[in-house]
């Protein structure tokens, strides 16, 4: 068991040992009921918070108007704690209800605003200036089980090095060292070292520190600009290629200019894709021109690229028809050529299906990915049944046409995967530790928009719905402390060595909801590419932790000490 030094940061980040936490209710006061219920988020040190269920409503009232407005949380003597709000619409009302879990909640009235509940009920704890109140680390604990945990992952603990030399001779220092997180997982991660420092190991010496630097995994951010729905894959050459849905700036929000392009990007290292950095080299390899009359555009979303059995794919989606953008189908281009920039892309159509009278592809449907497993293609997408938006899956007979019955893995059900419209979309994968994961995102693609989570055994079988299970909450959602909003439809590669997971994702950088006035999400340039680690909770979960967030708080805590002994 390697030694580990703890690092010296704030203690109120590290969570044992700590009883309490605080609890905070607020709305979003867009003057409607999905938005003016009960949201909640929670803090540890009273300063940094985090919103459960994505920022999404927890508590919806049945009373009055059903909506809220101001809310405030009372502990009575019998460990219950009661909500009072005011009604967003009838000022002389006001909303109770009482829970001892903020999951389940009873006994909602909606009465008189002068009705005197202070004096009725036996509270023993009044919310703090902030509206806060503290309740036990039991109940915070329940609550991140339904509603997640949406917290950065940060350095805990780094290997002490000790190197013995011999007087006169050079100390060798690892390439890595074993370092810690705050969710548990450990990781060799390289370190930089400070050689210029060894030369004051002279033979007079006994003991003395030499100091180093982490490397850390940081990429530009955004990582490359107007581009949603982002895939990166790494071929087995380590050439990493990226493709997405590619929107003009200089057209924002203007629909007909937006979706006309499949833009290949190629580069020899991940950070080489990034703009601006002078290393990749790109091409169109399929471009559309709008439809109906120049008017409507053709909706080219979501290209994926993909290596199937010695050819290349593109999936990507778009529409079937010349009079509407909105009948939208999967389509697969094939590359027979070795070089995809500069090979030959043939078009095999729309994804169809041999199974006759299944409901695959019989209405809109988009967002396609494949995954191979144990010697079977799988073909995963979003389809629409009475306009609301599920996750099907299926097994390939050949890269475009399936040979199974289209299975529903996913339905929207929570409140996260129901602002704006109930959307579950943008199927992803990635295999760990026995299970695989399939990330897909929910809602409109608004600042609520987020990533949740389904798994499965490597051993089952994945074409029944039983064998996957899915989490109540979102894995991964927009975050105001690092200005990162509408995280979704992401997917999965390797850092350069092969040696770290990465989340590739699109997202905003300005916060804006779909009840914002002339505001069209789907056509807005704003969502850019960007690149996050991947931690592994200690039990084989993945931790997507914070968008665009550092390991480390300060700076100095990427420091390394390396005590060398001479004898």
């Amino acid at each position: 068991m390697k030694n580990m030094h703890i690092l010296p940061w704030d203690d109120s980040l590290c969570r044992k040992g700590q009883k309490t936490a605080w609890l905070r209710p607020y709305t979003l006061d867009w003057n409607n009921p999905e938005s003016d219920s009960l949201h909640l988020e929670y803090s540890y040190n009273g300063s940094d918070w985090y919103q459960l269920n994505g920022n999404n409503g927890i508590w919806f009232p049945d009373f009055g108007s059903k909506r809220l407005h101001s809310p405030s949380i009372y502990q009575l003597i019998n460990g219950t704690y009661l909500i009072a709000a005011s009604d967003a619409v009838y000022e002389s009302s006001m909303h109770l209800v009482c829970t001892t879990d903020f999951i389940h909640y009873t006994g909602a009235v909606c009465t008189d605003r002068d009705y005197e509940f202070e004096q009725l009920y036996p509270i023993t704890q009044k919310p703090a200036p902030n509206g806060a109140v503290e309740i036990p680390m039991e109940i915070l604990s329940e609550l991140q089980k339904n509603y997640g945990k949406p917290e950065p992952v940060l350095l805990h603990a780094v290997e002490e090095v000790h190197i013995t030399a011999k007087p006169g001779e050079k100390p060798s220092f690892p390439e890595r060292v074993t370092v810690e997180y705050t969710n548990g997982m450990q990781e060799e991660r390289k370190v930089c070292w400070n050689l210029s420092e060894t030369d004051r190991i002279t033979k007079d010496c006994q003991t003395c520190e030499v100091t180093g630097r982490l490397e850390e995994t940081r990429f530009p951010n955004p990582f490359i600009y107007h581009r949603a729905d982002p895939f990166i894959y790494k071929h087995t050459d380590g050439m990493y290629y990226f493709t997405a849905s590619h929107t003009d700036m200089e057209h924002n929000l203007d629909g007909k200019c937006q979706y006309l392009y499949i833009i290949l990007r190629r580069a020899s290292t991940l950070g080489g894709l990034a703009d601006g950095s002078g290393a990749y080299e790109e091409k169109v390899v399929y471009e559309r021109r709008p439809i109906a009359g120049g008017t409507l555009s053709p909706h080219i979303w979501a290209p994926e690229i993909h290596y199937i059995d010695g050819k290349w794919y593109i999936y990507y989606t778009t529409t079937i028809s010349e009079e509407s953008s909105w009948r939208i189908r999967p389509h697969c281009l094939e590359c027979k050529d070795r070089d995809p920039l500069t090979g030959t892309w043939e078009q095999k159509g729309p994804v169809v299906t041999e199974v006759k009278g299944d409901i695959a592809f019989t209405d809109f449907s988009l967002d396609h990915t494949h995954f191979e497993h144990k010697g079977k293609h799988y073909f995963l997408w979003a389809q629409k049944t009475n306009n609301i938006s599920d996750i099907f899956i299926a097994q390939l007979s050949n890269p475009w046409t399936l040979c199974t019955p289209a299975v529903r893995l996913s339905h929207p059900e929570y409140a996260w995967e129901l602002h704006g419209f109930p959307v579950d979309e943008g199927p992803g994968i990635i295999k760990h530790g026995g299970k695989i994961f399939l990330t897909f995102s929910g809602s409109g693609t608004d600042a609520l928009y987020c990533v949740g989570l389904l798994y499965a055994d490597e051993n089952a079988d994945l074409l029944d719905a039983a064998s996957w299970k899915k989490l109540p909450f979102p894995v991964f959602q927009s975050s105001r402390a690092t200005g990162q909003f509408g995280l979704g439809h992401n997917s999965f590669t390797k850092s350069d060595d092969d040696t770290e997971d990465l989340i590739i994702y699109h997202g905003r950088q300005e916060e804006r909801y779909l009840v914002d006035e002339d505001y069209q999400p789907l056509y807005d340039a704003g969502r850019n590419a960007s690149v996050g680690k991947i931690f592994w909770d200690e039990d084989g979960m993945p931790n997507f932790s914070v968008p665009s967030e550092r390991i480390t708080r300060r700076e100095e805590d990427l420091t390394v000490r390396a005590v060398i002994t001479i004898k």
